[in-house]
């Protein structure tokens, strides 16, 4: 089983150096590492850090001391004929056998400069010397027999004594950081993204301190990525597909253990790197190991052109993909899948169009008012047209424009609704969309008959009394203009009701209605507790209460499968005669609208 495991190359923290792969991703001092440590929620200090160096069972990735003579820092990538290894002023600490002298922690001559994929391999050494005990199991004692602490003491000791040598020669873990490191140069920038853009270092990275200098003027990571030769790592740590594949998993199956929001993996990879370095403990510990998980697998599909499966996905059997993994390949579909699965996803899932700015103020005040809330936490969305004739267009294309856009509105399964004044070309407009067949899908029309309401006159007339609207234009004017129930009546009766009331109001007020407002009294009025007409028999309450459950019942899906149903049902638009005769005869074709989705099917290994 062993030479299926990773080992250290001779001298790797020397070479880690040499080769200079520290620009996209330095190394870091061990101040600076152990205040990383402790922001991972790490019980590590200066210390502890050297006493496990001591030991042999922690060490960083190569030491440096200051030099007697007066001399730069090191400088890092190499310049000619500076080389503080050659030198003796820096050597390497990643042999696992190897035998230097650690210094005290007082001491300032010296440094150690560690890696944070080390990590991987900390976090064990940690977990496994530290001792935890539940007090209270010696506090809830019945037996006045004292507690031989000195003997429970050496039982402790002799464990950890047995932990201690097991992890002294354990190479493979040790080996996962280095190699990380490695490939860094290669590859972190790519795991630094939220799956749509990547965070390359500077032209000019720049790092110093009292002992080293990292600094690459030349440096440029899309040079590197196009002249990179994975083959190279592939020799130094003798890699082999079982090798690789196995570190990769192990690292994988550690980052997923830590972090807290591991069944939220789809979405958190969308998030922006600048807000996930705001995580804390478990979760930036669980950020920092997928970074070397993920660059692993890069690795292998550079080498043996092939993809592992994602790292929250090795430790399992996923039987269901929630979304599918063809889909994953659109980032923009794939994130759309996994919003909805975690209900997210911000789109309206009604999108309400009315004429104009009237119509929407008194929607939004039953809404408000009626409803008890606004009305986007019902996913309702309202748009303004304008006026009738912004939605039947031109004389040349007179109903094009808005059918298309129900069409693309139903093909991102956003139900459209349309309410329209009984003018102009309304009514045509409704028939012409009861033809309409969908242009992104065949099995349908583009909507339902139903998604357009078009009142019988206006929506003033129809919603409201003629005495309503007699007392809400007398609360508009001075008190020396009147309006008669009978002059409101006699514009309803007119052919065009609408146009009436505006002459009408004009001849008496001289001035031009301002239907915002009288929409607010008719509203206002209607709402009164004191009212004798019933509420929820108005027509306007009825539409809005129909598309209040059109919305709720409007599930957003989470895998194409379900997509491609619900734009095969009947919900969105008719299904076309030919396709329900086709239907019948085969007993097949579309199936019915789901209302859910299955769950991701997990199974462990």
């Amino acid at each position: 089983m062993t030479e299926n495991l990773l080992s250290i190359p001779t001298n790797a923290g020397r070479a880690i150096i040499e080769m200079g792969t520290v620009i996209a991703c330095p190394l870091l001092g061990t101040d600076r590492f152990v205040q990383f440590c402790n922001d991972l929620g790490l019980s590590i200090n200066r210390e502890r850090l050297l006493r496990l160096e001591r030991l042999k069972l922690f060490a960083p990735v190569f030491r440096v001391l200051t030099p007697v003579e007066d001399v730069p820092s090191f400088s890092i990538p190499l310049r000619e004929g500076i080389n503080w290894f050659e030198k003796g002023w820096a050597w390497d600490t990643t042999g696992v056998e190897s035998t230097y002298q650690v210094p005290d922690q007082q001491d300032q001559t010296q440094e150690g400069y560690y890696s944070i994929f080390q990590l991987d391999y900390l976090q064990i050494v940690l977990a496994s010397l530290t001792f935890n005990v539940q007090m209270d199991n010696y506090l809830d004692r019945t037996s006045t027999e004292d507690i031989n602490w000195n003997k429970n003491g050496k039982r402790w000791l002799q464990l950890f004594l047995k932990h201690a040598e097991s992890l002294r020669t354990h190479e493979y873990r040790r080996s996962k950081g280095l190699l990380c490191q490695f490939i860094s140069n290669r590859y972190y920038p790519q795991t630094q993204g939220d799956k749509r853009t990547i965070q390359v270092p500077f032209s000019s990275p720049h790092y110093s301190d009292q002992w080293i200098s990292v600094y690459a003027s030349d440096w440029d990571w899309y040079k590197v990525a196009q002249d990179w030769d994975p083959c190279v790592i592939e020799r130094l740590f003798q890699l082999t597909p079982e090798k690789l594949r196995h570190a990769y998993e192990g690292m994988a199956i550690t980052q997923a253990h830590y972090d807290p929001l591991e069944r939220w993996y789809q979405l958190t990879q969308f998030v922006s790197v600048h807000e996930r370095k705001n995580l804390k403990k478990d979760a930036l510990l669980a950020e920092t190991l997928r970074s070397g998980a993920y660059m692993l697998r890069l690795l292998y599909k550079d080498l043996y052109k092939e993809e592992l499966p994602h790292l929250n996905e090795v430790a399992g059997t996923i039987i269901t993909h929630f979304p599918e993994l063809e889909v994953r390949k659109d980032t923009r579909r794939y994130l759309e899948f996994v919003v909805n699965r975690f209900g997210l996803n911000p789109q309206p899932k009604v999108t309400l169009i009315v004429e104009g700015a009237s119509e929407e103020i008194a929607i939004k005040k039953i809404f408000e008012e009626y409803f008890g809330t606004h009305h986007g936490k019902y996913w309702v969305e309202i748009i303004v047209l304008g006026g009738v004739d912004a939605a039947t267009g031109t004389k040349e294309d007179r109903f094009r424009a808005i059918i298309r856009l129900i069409d693309y509105l139903h093909y991102h399964q956003t139900i459209t609704f349309l309410i329209l004044d009984n003018e102009r070309y309304a009514k045509r407009l409704k028939e012409k969309a009861k033809r309409a067949r969908s242009i992104h899908h065949n099995w349908r029309y583009v909507t339902r008959p139903e998604y357009i309401k078009i009142w019988r006159s206006s929506f003033e007339f129809e919603n409201f009394s003629c005495v309503e609207i007699a007392t809400a234009l007398n609360e508009m004017v001075p008190a020396n203009i009147r309006f008669s129930r009978k002059e409101i009546s006699s514009c309803k009766r007119s052919p065009n009701p609408g146009a009436c009331l505006k002459d009408l109001y004009y001849r008496k007020a001289s001035e031009n209605i301002k239907k915002t407002k009288l929409s607010e009294i008719l509203v206002k009025h209607m709402l009164l507790a004191t009212q004798r007409r019933k509420i929820e028999g108005r027509p306007i309450i009825k539409v809005l209460e129909r598309i209040v459950r059109l919305a709720t019942r409007n599930p957003f899906p989470m895998r194409q499968e379900d997509w491609e149903r619900n734009q095969a049902s009947k919900y969105l638009g008719k299904i076309s005669q030919a396709q329900t005769h086709s239907c019948k005869t085969s007993r097949a074709g579309p199936a019915p609208r789901r209302r859910g989705a299955r769950r991701e099917t997990y199974q462990s290994r």
